[in-house]
């Protein structure tokens, strides 16, 4: 059976002229109280105890209603109908108190003096209409109040158990209501449109009904955001359309919003340059071969660039450079192939493994002196082993690769290995040996990691 709105279930008719209301007035010194109940037992079957439970509760300066599930057969049946907010306050206006009901009609015609946008048909369990119910499920959310109470002026205050709201204030909340729906309506009529357009006339002759794009409506993003100042968590899939449609709109963007593109592209490098950062100091904890190094610093060459003093481009990964004999073996191939951006002067890169050795294990004759390690000896054999080859070859390889902007005046050899020793004794060994290594440039991969975080504090400092 499909599911009916309550307004629709409540209004069928019934043969026997239910639901029914009973009206019991309650002792007051003061003034009146009426208790106003609701049952669907007819009066002939009201023996011993039937379902039943109070809706209303008047007297002259208050209306308390205690909104219900009215649907027999549920298992809410005749449960608050807002959860945790039990019963709804209205006050009466200062010049016209709420009338004495003494029987069905009257409590009728004291429903007719709800504000706008309250139920007023008891058949329908009170509260307010259909559309409006958000209201209440808002408030009852919290389960911090169970009591609104609606009165003058335009007032909203939680003070549990009560939420009161002034009645001017409910109006605008209201109006707003009324007009997202109003836009959500014409939206799915569109939607319907088009997707009508796109399965039955564009299905069908492609070539006479083309595929309409989707058009948002004007200022959407910015009414779903309040102009953007508040925050939203995304999906996978809307934070990908969402750099699409930037990209998409970089021109326009740059145009009419330059200031805060600058802006993003500043917090973007700072976020993207934090994950760098994290990605390369956990990198660093494992023992990864140099392939994977290899392959990690060709999707990340800025990192590749900071073992240069001036800005580099990377002219080729894993580039050969010379050294093959006549039998076609024996060729030499670098990690990198770089240039500097300015002069076009060549450099070869090679890595090594972060956990390369880069002194001896023991002190030579017993002093607090070190000597290089055989890998980090071997490492520079083999850096300037592939600068000669890549010098006796050069001209050939500039011809061949048609590459006019990039020279051999004076090639530079850089080594990418190990991590900077712990040890004080160590580390001054170290440094000794590799600034007297003038013609092989020796950089650490802690000492990269370091310069990225230095990068990433001036960028926050300057935020």
């Amino acid at each position: 059976m499909a599911s009916l709105r309550p307004s629709v279930f409540n209004s069928r008719e019934r043969s026997d002229g239910g639901p029914f209301l009973l009206i019991e007035p309650v002792e007051q010194e003061e003034g009146f109280s009426i208790d106003v109940a609701f049952t669907d037992t007819p009066a002939d079957q009201r023996q011993g105890e039937f379902p039943v439970a109070r809706l209303l509760n008047v007297s002259p300066d208050l209306l308390r209603i205690w909104p219900l599930n009215v649907r027999q057969g549920r298992s809410d049946y005749l449960t608050p109908k807002y959860g945790s907010l039990e019963s709804i306050v209205v006050a009466a206006k200062v010049d016209r108190p709420w009338s004495r009901p003494e029987t069905v009609d009257d409590v009728i015609e004291l429903l007719e003096g709800l504000p706008d946008g309250f139920a007023k048909d008891f058949r329908f369990g009170l509260g307010l209409l259909w559309e409006y119910r958000s209201i209440c499920e808002g408030i009852a959310e919290q389960k911090l109040a169970s009591m609104l109470i609606v009165h003058g002026g335009d007032e909203v205050t939680l003070t549990p158990p009560t939420f009161v709201l002034g009645v001017r204030r409910f109006h605008e909340l209201r109006r707003q209501i009324n007009r997202i729906s109003a836009r959500h309506q014409r939206d799915a009529r569109q939607d319907k449109a088009h997707l009508a357009y796109q399965e039955l006339l564009h299905a069908a002759d492609p070539a006479q009904f083309p595929r309409r794009a989707v058009a948002l409506r004007p200022d959407t993003l910015s009414e779903a955001t309040r102009g953007g100042r508040d925050t939203m968590v995304l999906s996978r899939r809307d934070r990908s359309a969402a750099v699409r449609l930037v990209r998409s709109n970089i021109e326009a963007l740059a145009e009419s919003e330059t200031s805060a593109l600058l802006s993003l592209k500043s917090e973007i490098e700072q976020v993207t340059l934090k994950q760098l950062i994290d990605l390369l100091a956990g990198m660093l904890e494992k023992n990864l071969s140099e392939a994977r190094w290899q392959s990690f610093l060709e999707q990340n060459p800025f990192i590749l660039s900071l073992a240069f003093p001036a800005p580099v481009l990377v002219v080729q990964e894993r580039a050969y450079v010379g050294g093959k004999r006549l039998n076609d073996r024996g060729g030499r191939i670098a990690d990198f192939l770089c240039a500097s951006a300015s002069t076009g002067n060549l450099a070869v890169v090679e890595i090594k493994k972060p956990n390369s050795d880069l002194v001896a294990n023991s002190a030579y004759r017993g002093d607090d002196v070190f000597g290089a390690a055989s890998e980090l000896s071997a490492a520079i054999a083999q850096a300037l082993d592939q600068r000669l080859q890549l010098q006796l070859t050069w001209p050939a390889l500039k011809e061949a690769a048609e590459r006019a902007d990039i020279h051999g005046f004076a090639i530079r050899c850089i080594l990418i290995i190990g991590r900077t020793p712990e040890g004080r004794g160590q580390r001054r060994s170290f440094e000794l040996y590799r600034q007297a290594m003038s013609e092989v440039t020796i950089v650490t991969f802690d000492e990269l990691l370091s310069r990225l975080r230095e990068i990433y504090g001036a960028l926050a400092e300057n935020k």
